[in-house]
């Protein structure tokens, strides 16, 4: 864990800025939204925010408000919320390929990406294709069942419940599966029917996620890495973590105390200094010898 007396960033030094008003724009179907003041360092990277699985971009809200220094976005990725209607992308690759797509329509010359679950997943994807501007990669508690096999599990029963219930029961099940049952009773009935509608997305990147052919070629990955994991999340997205940590020898990982899988919601204010520790990566060379280099993971 990177220790905050050694962190190479200054969160506090932007606490007296007021944040951007959020402007949304649609790239190709795509809704992304973006936060910018006129003043932000021209030479600073944008960072671009990648949702999981049943999630959406309005889930970094409340931590890209506390960023009013940097150039952030965040995309609904297709099949979900804002991007609905642009379809359902259907494999992974192709919400690789949506990524892009936002960067070269940001104008974006640096971007860090930084993916929360599958997210983290898609933007580990999208650093193998040795893409010049991707500068850093964020991967906060991501699925990867190529370093322990876990294919058949990954869904946690979403896919079987999808091929004898079909789409909607399958977001229904993984929606209670992920926040409990008691968030999903408190649901409005629009909102239970829109996260309903979105099972086509989710079946369809579960399903490629369990396909061995379709697994990350981590060693292809050649930006700098800023693993992240919630003190009180579940042994196997620890686990998972640890194992990239591995795999990823030069990357830093960083833990948010108190925090479980959803951090970026429940930790607003960790999960942005985790965002800003993705950033410092980006342009920080470790030094083997330096404190740095032997405590951050």
């Amino acid at each position: 864990m990177i220790d905050p007396a050694i962190d190479p960033t200054s969160p506090e030094a932007a606490a007296s800025l007021s944040p951007a008003s959020p402007v949304t724009t649609n790239v190709d179907g795509l809704a992304v939204v973006r936060r910018r003041r006129d003043d932000v360092d021209p030479a600073s990277p944008m960072v671009l925010l990648v949702h999981g699985a049943m999630d959406r971009a309005a889930s970094f809200g409340r931590v890209m408000r506390r960023l009013p220094d940097m150039d952030v976005m965040a995309v609904d990725r297709r099949g979900y919320a804002g991007s609905f209607e642009g379809g359902v992308a259907a494999t992974l690759e192709d919400h690789v390929d949506d990524l892009v797509r936002v960067i070269d329509d940001s104008g974006a010359a640096r971007v860090v990406v930084v993916g929360h679950s599958l997210g983290g997943t898609i933007a580990l994807r999208l650093a193998t294709r040795g893409d010049s501007r991707v500068v850093g990669v964020g991967a906060f508690e991501c699925p990867m069942p190529s370093l322990d096999g876990s294919y058949s599990s990954i869904g946690g029963g979403a896919v079987d419940v999808g091929e004898r219930d079909g789409p909607s029961a399958a977001a229904e099940f993984f929606y209670r599966l992920m926040v409990g049952e008691g968030t999903w009773d408190r649901l409005r009935q629009r909102d239970r029917d829109a996260r309903r509608s979105e099972g086509p997305a989710l079946l369809a990147e579960l399903i490629d996620l369990r396909r061995p052919e379709a697994a990350v070629d981590l060693g292809l990955v050649r930006a700098p890495v800023v693993l992240g994991v919630g003190a009180t999340s579940r042994r196997d997205l620890r686990d998972t973590s640890a194992r990239l940590r591995e795999v990823l020898p030069d990357a830093w990982i960083v833990e948010i105390a108190g925090a479980g899988h959803g951090a970026h919601l429940s930790h607003a204010d960790d999960f942005a200094r985790y965002l800003r520790a993705c950033v410092a990566r980006a342009s920080f060379t470790l030094d083997p010898h330096s404190s740095m280099g032997s405590d951050a993971g």
